[in-house]
């Protein structure tokens, strides 16, 4: 692997990638200011060298380290993905909630909150559980998710984020 990395604009690639695993084609290409063609290739050359991954989600390829689990790069799919990575938060922070309370919660339609939530339990990120008579939410791994909510804090740019990590880290300290 050493070999394919010594070339500079692929270890700056490999690098992005390690620092915000499942970033998309089109956000490194921003992000390095390359060309197109010149990310695209990188990008091959890497995943068929064996340093990346490289998965489907969304209608976009989106690209890990080779080395992470995954379970790691599924949960990070889904972190990814405004909308997802919302409602994400929100049962971290609040778990059990109901559908009805999750949409204004959130801010998304209940058709949005509909689709996310089930594509989240299919492939199972959440999970449903019975409360009584309510059906009710959840991460299925909460301290994984928050892991790598901590651990990619920078990569996703989020306020919402950083007020959830800020009352986690809090809640530790008490």
């Amino acid at each position: 692997m050493d070999e394919l990395l010594q070339q500079g604009t692929r270890r700056r690639i490999f690098e992005a990638v390690r620092a915000n695993p499942g970033i998309s084609a089109r956000e490194l290409q921003r992000a390095l200011h390359l060309g197109w063609g010149q990310t695209a290739y990188h990008l091959d050359q890497l995943t068929r060298g064996g340093a990346l991954r490289r998965e489907r989600a969304g209608g976009r390829d989106r690209y890990f380290p080779q080395e992470m689990t995954w379970e790691d790069r599924k949960i990070l799919l889904f972190l990814r993905s405004p909308a997802e990575r919302v409602l994400l938060v929100e049962m971290l922070a609040s778990p059990g909630l109901t559908f009805a309370e999750l949409p204004s919660r959130v801010g998304l339609s209940r058709s949005t909150v509909s689709f996310h939530l089930r594509h989240m339990i299919e492939r199972g990120v959440v999970e449903s559980y019975l409360e009584g008579e309510s059906r009710r939410y959840r991460p299925t791994s909460p301290a994984r998710v928050q892991g790598l909510l901590r651990s990619y804090r920078e990569s996703f740019d989020d306020r919402l984020v950083d007020r959830f990590l800020e009352a986690f880290v809090g809640l530790l300290r008490e």
